[in-house]
Order: structure tokens, then C-alpha cells, then sequence
């Protein structure tokens, strides 16, 4: 592989291209939806143009570099032929007894423990943990600094916000948002969002 392109310009992505770069991986540009991007360098590193741009290279393949859960879904369904498959890459210390998915970038200083599951397309922020036994879903994302106690679960999509503490053996449904900062010490259903300490249910979302 002699390199890989990064499928969005904006925050994760150039978080992403840390990761990659302290890998020695080549990464050969951005690809991004935002008009405004197209032509410019971050991180010194050209945005190519949109995404559909990208689904024209024959043989290309990339890794998703979005923060937004549902549109990393919609990114990795869309372009599910050419993300790279071994696109899982740790900027930190994961117990080698644990798994990762594919596409997952765990980000400096993340720490995940044994016995650990995550999967496809997750994002372990910076300075986040993850505990002995958690199970987390696809596309989740936990956010800088969330600390994630033993035997929790987290369901697909579901957005960890910076700064939360999860007690040990929660269970956290799909499509939730933990507002950032909460306390999570009883288990949440499926799209709820919940703030505070300790979290309460404020809203449900669309599913």
C-alpha cells in the first residue's frame, strides 16, 4: 500500500492524518464535500475536491476521517469497496487481547483494556479509555477525555460526548447521545440523549 486518501477535510480528518503520519503512512490528500475546501492544503495536505471525485479513482481507497456518526455510516456504505481494509489504526496503547474493526482510529492517548470490542468505523478520541470487557457497536464515537468503566456496551452510532464517565457494566442502546460532561450510572434506551450528572433522558431523536 503505498498510501491512502482521507475522506473529510475538517477536524477528525486532520486528526487522522496525525495518526497516519505518525504510522509512516502516506496520505496522498483530502477529499471533501465543503465547496470551500476544494483546492486549499490543511495540514499541509491538498483537499482533491468531493467525495464523488474520490468514487472515480479506480483502485483508490481511503479512510473516513468524519467526527458525525451518521455521516460516517453513510460515507462507509457509500464507499464500502474502497476503504482501506486495514484501516485501523492506533495512535495509543490497545491491549493486544482486545478488538478493533475495521476503519476504527483509536487517537493519542486513548487506552483500551483487555477483552475489549469495538468495531467497524469507531472513533476512541483523544485521551479516552475504554475498560476491561466493554463491547462498543459501529460507528460509535467517544469523545476526548470519556472514560468508559468495565463490561459497558454502547449500540451503534452512538455519540459519547467529551468529558462523560460511564460506571461499569452500563448499557447504552443505539443512536444515543450522552451530552458532554454527564455522569452515565443507569443504562439508557435506544436514541435517547441524555445530559447531566447523573444523565437524565432530555429528548429522544429520529431513528
Amino acid at each position: 500500500m503505498s498510501g491512502v486518501y482521507i475522506l473529510g477535510a475538517n477536524g477528525h480528518g486532520k486528526v487522522v492524518l496525525s495518526v497516519l503520519r505518525s504510522k509512516g503512512i502516506d496520505s496522498l490528500g483530502f477529499y471533501d464535500d465543503a465547496p470551500e475546501l476544494c483546492g486549499a492544503s490543511i495540514a499541509g495536505l491538498s483537499v482533491l475536491g468531493p467525495l464523488h471525485d474520490f468514487g472515480q479513482l479506480a483502485g483508490a481507497q481511503a479512510i473516513i476521517g468524519i467526527g458525525d456518526c451518521r455521516v460516517r455510516r453513510m460515507v462507509a456504505f457509500k464507499f464500502s469497496s474502497m476503504l482501506w481494509a486495514v484501516a485501523t489504526h492506533i495512535h495509543s496503547w490497545i491491549d493486544p487481547q482486545c478488538t478493533v474493526g475495521p476503519g476504527t482510529v483509536v487517537c493519542a492517548g486513548g487506552v483500551v483494556q483487555v477483552g475489549a470490542q469495538i468495531g467497524a468505523h469507531c472513533i476512541v478520541n483523544t485521551g479516552a479509555s475504554v475498560d476491561h470487557d466493554c463491547r462498543i457497536g459501529n460507528f460509535v464515537h467517544i469523545c476526548p477525555g470519556v472514560h468508559l468503566g468495565g463490561t459497558v456496551t454502547v449500540g451503534d452510532g452512538s455519540w459519547i460526548g467529551i468529558g462523560s464517565q460511564v460506571i461499569q457494566g452500563i448499557k447504552i442502546g443505539k443512536n444515543v447521545m450522552v451530552g458532554a460532561g454527564s455522569t452515565v450510572i443507569r443504562d439508557i434506551p435506544d436514541h435517547a440523549v441524555v445530559v447531566g450528572t447523573p444523565a437524565r433522558i432530555v429528548r429522544y431523536q429520529e431513528c
